[in-house]
Parts: structure tokens; sequence; C-alpha cells
């Protein structure tokens, strides 16, 4: 067979055999053939070999091979459509110019380290199990692919290791497993540091983990209908240094029996990130969903059907994270549930939510300690919109959050605050206890009057306490800031009753003093810098 192959190797039309039993190892390493080779359901029990080959087209559709080793193969097309390899296919720095077509077929391990192909790689329907190798199924690392990747429909299973590893690789289109199952022994699908122009998992069937750490995807990220359940600590479909272009879209089912569900950490999005309609479920001591030090174009979009951490983590982590242009989350469902906590401290957003008081329950029952900066986020988004009283009774409401879980050393300051001065935010509270103040002052002066306890002021007349000046009096008492009768006309008498009012107008000063120095300090802000 090698001799029928050599003395063809400088023909145009190359050699063609279909339906052929070839015995023994056929071994064409570094072969030079212009036209094409083409085994068409053929079968061959031991390996074929083309290390360092040179060919102008393979076609080697629905040919059965032990094991193919092509390392180092340069050729302008690849057909290995519903081939069959039941060891090895090797294509490590293997050199594709055209398409390379692995549609429909199945091996043991796929091993193309450092492959390029110049259009796309298309694997629909490829069947990948490595058997008593062990180990990884697919293994792509420092692959270059102009064109898409594509795995759609595929039975892709790792025994001891992942199932698909890309790490490194540099894809010009969409690497998709649309419909597929890639199931690994811990980690399913691997995408570090890698370059790729989309990733499409819709409907994809994972058991282990994707893991796209530091990866670049210069358009959509697509996981509708995802299926992804793992046991072990690493999260379920972690992103972390991720940069994506456009979009990501999250649905379906994301289960970790023995940690996080989703982790997203200082991931860039370029347009939406939206998580709905999905079922999360996680073990963890570290938040079910996170979505942490993240920025995001555009909307900011996170309603699950349903949120669950059965370990002591968090439901939800939001840290530091960055929605462009608008945030949107239904805490008044996720606060239905059981148990529900969330962090949102650093969490900025543009617009305003449709239910501040379920943002404030949420706030207030739902988060492990007092955090201000959500408060003051959800206060600056309101102002902004030109709603001030909304947004002055989210601060009060941060206040009373500080003083049921602050410093208790502060709790009755916070509380002699909020009752006068509605933390800062009221101060027509304390103008309205030194009008208080003062009706008791003339209550004061009044029942003094009745009892004889008023006396006109030295070198006054006999009438000087006419209504007018008790009512300047009381002022005198009430206000200490405002002095109306300039010279006073009436005074409090030496007997039992001036002295028992004397008493009493130290109290009514003291109360005087207090409400206006607290109205003075809530009119110029001096509680609320404080």
């Amino acid at each position: 067979m090698r001799a029928l192959v050599l003395e063809a190797r400088d023909s145009p039309e190359g050699v063609t055999i279909y339906r052929t039993w070839i015995d023994g190892t056929l071994d064409l390493d570094f072969l030079t053939m212009a036209g094409p080779l083409t085994l068409v359901g053929c079968h061959l029990p031991e390996e074929l070999t083309l290390r360092h080959a040179q060919i102008g087209t393979i076609n080697f559709s629905g040919t059965n091979i032990w094991g193919l080793r092509a390392e180092g193969l340069r050729t302008r097309e690849l057909d290995l459509g519903g081939g069959r390899f039941s060891d090895i296919l090797e294509l490590d720095h293997a050199q594709v110019d055209g398409t390379c077509c692995l549609a429909g077929a199945s091996v043991g391990t796929l091993s193309a380290y450092g492959l390029k192909v110049g259009g796309s790689l298309m694997a629909t329907d490829l069947y990948a199990w490595p058997g008593y190798r062990g180990g990884c199924a697919v293994f792509l690392d420092r692959a270059e692919i102009g064109g898409d990747l594509v795995f759609d429909g595929g039975t892709i299973s790792g025994l001891d290791g992942p199932a698909i590893t890309a790490n490194g690789a540099r894809v010009g289109g969409v690497v998709s497993a649309e419909n597929a199952v890639v199931r690994g022994n811990a980690d399913a699908f691997f995408l570090l540091d890698a370059d790729i122009g989309g990733l499409d998992l819709r409907d994809t069937v994972l058991r282990g983990s994707l893991c796209t750490d530091g990866s670049r995807i210069r358009s959509e990220v697509k996981m509708g209908g995802i299926n992804a359940v793992t046991q072990e600590g690493a999260a379920t479909i972690r992103m972390v240094d991720t940069k994506i272009g456009a979009g990501l879209l999250l649905t379906g089912l994301v289960r970790n029996r023995a940690g996080q569900a989703v982790s997203l950490h200082m991931a860039t999005v370029g347009a939406s990130l939206t998580v709905r309609d999905a079922e999360i479920d996680a073990d963890s001591a570290e938040a079910a969903l996170e979505i942490s030090n993240c920025d995001v174009g555009s909307e900011l979009t996170i309603r699950p059907a349903s949120l669950r951490n059965r370990g002591d983590g968090l439901e939800l982590d939001l840290f530091t994270t960055r929605a462009g242009r608008a945030f949107a989350l239904e805490p008044e469902h996720l606060t239905e549930a059981d148990v529900f906590t969330v962090s949102l401290n650093g969490l900025s957003y543009p617009d305003t939510p449709n239910d501040t008081d379920a943002w404030l329950t949420m706030l207030r029952d739902h988060t492990f300690s007092y955090e201000a900066q959500p408060y003051q986020q959800l206060a600056a988004v309101h102002r902004s919109a030109g709603h001030e009283h909304t947004a002055r009774r989210v601060l009060i409401a941060q206040q009373r959050d500080l003083r049921r879980r602050g410093d208790p050393g502060t709790r009755l300051w916070h509380w002699f605050l909020g009752v006068t001065l509605g933390y800062g935010y009221r101060p027509s509270r304390a103008v309205i206890g030194l009008l208080v103040t003062f009706l008791l002052a003339l209550c004061l002066v009044w029942t003094t009057n009745a009892y004889n306890g008023l006396t006109p002021a030295k070198d006054r007349p006999a009438d000087s306490c006419s209504p007018v000046n008790r009512i300047s009096l009381a002022a005198d008492l009430a206000i200490p800031l405002v002095k109306l009768g300039g010279t006073p006309r009436c005074e409090l008498a030496n007997g039992p009753a001036g002295q028992w009012a004397t008493g009493a107008g130290w109290i009514v000063q003291i109360l005087g003093w207090s409400f206006a120095t607290l109205s003075v300090a809530g009119f110029t802000g001096l509680v609320r810098k404080s």
C-alpha cells in the first residue's frame, strides 16, 4: 500500500481507495504528495501515520482506523467525517489551509496541540471517549482556527480529566457546542487565556465545570437553556478576568453540590448581562451567584427562577459591579424565598428601581451586615431623577439600619437624632420642637401670673405684665436666639410661685437651646455630614 501511494505521489489524481481492508501499520511519514489521498469506507485495524507529511487534500470519511498519528501534517483540506479512530487522532502542530471536518466522527482521544486551521473545524455530532487511555477527550491547547470551532450535537467525555481543553486557543469565529453533551471528571470545558469570536452553549449539557479565566470573547456568550451540574469545589460556570465584547445570556439549570454555581469576577461585558429564568443551586461558603467587580456596558438583569445556596454563603454577590445603562433586579421576588442573602456593597447603576420599598427591605433584612454604600447609591439615583423626597426616605432608612446593626455605643444618640431631626434629613422636627417649647413657656408664664408669680421689672409701671409682655417673656425663655422685648418689662417675682416658675424656666431654657441648636445643625447639614 505504501508503494502504491509513493508511486502516485507526483500524480495530480493522487490515490483513491474505497471499502478496503488494509492490514498492518501504514507508514506514510514525511510523504510529499501533490494530489489527494482518499480512503473512503476502508478499515485499518492498526495505525496510519502521516507525521510531517505534505498532501494536497485528505479524505478519510467513513474509514475505521485504530489510530491516526499526523503530527506536523500539512494539507489543504482534511475530511475525517464519519470516521472512527478507536485509539487516538493526533494532529499536534498540523496545518490545514482550508476546512477540517470531523462531523459524525468517533475518536478515543483527539490531540491537536498547536493545530492550525485556516477555515473552520467542524466536529458536529462528534463522539469522543478516551477509554482505557483516560485523560482529556479533546485537546486543542494553543490551536489557531480561522473560522468556527463547532461541537454541536456531540457527546464528548473525559474519563479522569476534562472533556475539552482549548487553553490559549485562537478562534476567529464562534466556539459552539449547542445541544452537545460535554462530560468531564471535574472540569468539562477549559478555555483559559483563549481568544475566540464567540461562545455558544445553548441547550448544552455540562457535567463538570466551564472555565474561561483570562479569555477574550469578542462577541456574544450564549448559554440559553444550559444544563450544567458538577460536584466539585470550583464554580460550575467560572469566568474570572474574562472580557466579553457583546452580551452574555444565561438561562436553564446551573448546580454545584460542593461549591459555587456561577462565578463572574473581574469580568468585562460590552453589552448586556442577563441571568433570566435560571435555576441556580449551590452548596458553598461563597455566593451561589457571584457577579463581583465586573463592568457591564449596558443592562445588568438578574431575574432567576430560583436562587439557593445550601451552604453558609450568600445567594447573590454583586460586590463593586457596575451596570452602565440599567439594572434590573426583582427583590420582591428574591426575598420571598425561605433564605436569601445578598451583598450589594460597591454596586453602581444609573436608574431608579421599580420598587424602592422592596429594595429597602432587602438592604435591611437580607444582608449579613450594615453597609452604607448601597443606601447611598440608591439615594443618589433617586436624587438624580428628581425624587428628592424618596432620596431622603432612603437615607433615613440607612440611619435606622445603622442604629440597629451598627456600634451599640451610639444607638441612643442615633435614636435621639432620628426622633428630633430625622437624622438631619427632616430638620423641621427640631423647629416643631422649638415651637412646642415656646407653647410650654406661654403656659408657664400664664400659670405663674394666675398665682401672682409675675411682677413688673424695676422702674416699670404696674401694668407692665400685660398679655403682650407676657408673650415676650415666654419668647425670651423658650427662644434663646431672639429677644423680643428689649429691656425686660415683666419678670418672675420672688414669691413661692415665682421661685417655682424660675426652676421650671431653666428646663424650658434648656429645651429651647437644645432645639435651637438642632435646628441650626439640621438646616446647615452638619448632622448629615457627620
